[in-house]
């Protein structure tokens, strides 16, 4: 005789038995979907039956005891179930049960067996290349005229991110480019040739200009005041600084435009602040915001200008981390030409046994970087000459370039070894290098 008491438990036993190996060959099969909606359908229909005092018409459970293994005793009491007996309303609590099992394995199976496309790749971040580079040489370009460049991008970045604070509040969720196709967001990569220019950092020693130090007093005065207009804290219109003067763009200019509409404007206007010292050989000397002391910028020589925003959740918000990552680069591009180099421990840089081919010096605002990198490839290192400057401050050390080692029959271009610097610069940053439209000389 059946009692109520084992009309609990018909499928206890069949169901605890179940392991997730054989639903996840139901849902390999392509079936399962279908099967557990029909049979949660059934079930429904089945209860509501019962509730009424009769059973409803239906080959639910057939269906459900066609893909099981039954055993005799589950067989007997599907055949129960089949007539309207008084122990059919406890059995609609096994069935009950039986519902309940199949939800949650269901769920079991969309956390469990259901995963993401095996080929999906997500998506990496963008920094667009710029470059005033030709390679067909000739491309050397005046240093203020890059500088003007990194100061409009920064400038357009910082506003827009001004802009977005003060009508939400709050800016754009790191991680995600907001307008990106206005240029306003973008992280940059720029490349340069630069005319013959020597840079001193923004707490750079005046000591190491060693062409201002003479014992000759006819010339002691003129010295002195170019000393002066150098000095890190003289702030007068003479200075040896680059500045924006904005009050002499034309009204038309101060709207918006595009940045290389803006850019043509400061130059065509005389907006940049343009009054350097000389050095002796002619090439003008600035003090400008990077860190590091005084170095020379000249044709032969690749200098890359990374424009990133540091809090993007593509790198890190640690300047020193973000040195290390582009002297990286350095050292893999001149791996490329099978030239060995190494950091050093103290100073900044690149280097080739005890002589440096490449100086590194950045800035930074709201954490969007600005100058970067120089890579000697076959500049004239006589510039370089310790009777003219102290080459980074470093006095014990000598300066050296990819045609030093390499030779002239092996040495690559400047835009060969930009192409190279680009790449690396990818690998290392893990971004994606996308080329826009070039810089105007």
């Amino acid at each position: 005789m059946t009692t109520p008491c084992h009309n609990l438990y018909p499928f206890g036993p069949l169901l605890k038995n179940l392991s997730l190996v054989w639903f996840e060959g139901m849902v390999n099969l392509g079936w399962w979907m279908e099967w557990n909606n029909k049979l949660k359908l059934h079930l429904t229909n089945t209860m509501d039956g019962w509730y009424n005092g009769t059973i409803a018409k239906t080959n639910i459970l057939s269906d459900f005891y066609a893909v099981l293994p039954l055993s005799s005793h589950h067989s007997s009491l599907y055949t129960a179930h089949r007539e309207p007996t008084q122990a059919n309303e406890y059995n609609m609590h096994s069935v009950h049960r039986l519902s309940t099992y199949l939800a949650a394995c269901n769920t079991v199976k969309r956390r469990v067996f259901t995963s993401p496309p095996r080929h999906a790749k997500a998506k990496k971040h963008a920094a667009y290349v710029r470059s005033a580079l030709s390679s067909t040489g000739g491309s050397a370009i005046p240093y203020w005229k890059g500088w003007a460049w990194q100061h409009v991008l920064l400038e357009r970045r910082l506003n827009y991110m001004r802009s977005v604070r003060s009508s939400d509040d709050s800016l754009p969720e790191i991680g995600h480019e907001v307008n990106a196709a206005e240029n306003c967001d973008r992280d940059w990569l720029l490349l340069f040739e630069h005319e013959p220019v020597y840079t001193m950092g923004r707490g750079a020693s005046e000591e190491h200009l060693k062409f201002l130090d003479t014992a000759d007093p006819n010339q002691q005065g003129l010295f002195e005041e170019k000393l002066k207009r150098l000095s890190r804290k003289y702030r007068g219109e003479d200075a040896s600084r680059l500045i924006v003067n904005r009050s002499k763009l034309l009204p038309q200019y101060k709207e918006q435009c595009s940045d290389r509409e803006e850019i043509t404007a400061l130059i065509e206007s005389g907006a940049v602040q343009n009054t350097p010292v000389y050095s002796p050989n002619g090439a003008p000397v600035y003090r400008i915001e990077r860190g590091g002391e005084v170095t020379y910028h000249g044709p032969g020589q690749l200098v890359i200008y990374p424009m990133l925003n540091l809090r993007h959740s593509a790198f890190k918000q640690d300047l020193h981390w973000y040195l290390r990552q582009i002297e990286e680069v350095i050292i893999q591009t001149l791996r490329e030409f099978d030239i060995e180099s190494n950091r050093d421990e103290i100073n900044t840089g690149v280097w080739v046994g005890m002589n440096k081919i490449a100086a590194v010096g950045v800035s930074s605002s709201r954490w969007i970087t600005t100058h970067g990198c120089a890579i000697n490839v076959r500049p004239n290192l006589d510039h370089f000459d310790k009777e003219i400057i102290t080459p980074c401050g470093i006095e014990e050390r000598g300066i050296t370039s990819i045609l030093d080692i390499v030779g002239e029959d092996s040495c690559p271009s400047v835009m060969e070894v930009a192409n190279v610097a680009v790449k690396c610069f990818g690998n290392v940053f893990n971004v994606d290098v996308v080329e826009d439209d070039p810089i105007s000389r």
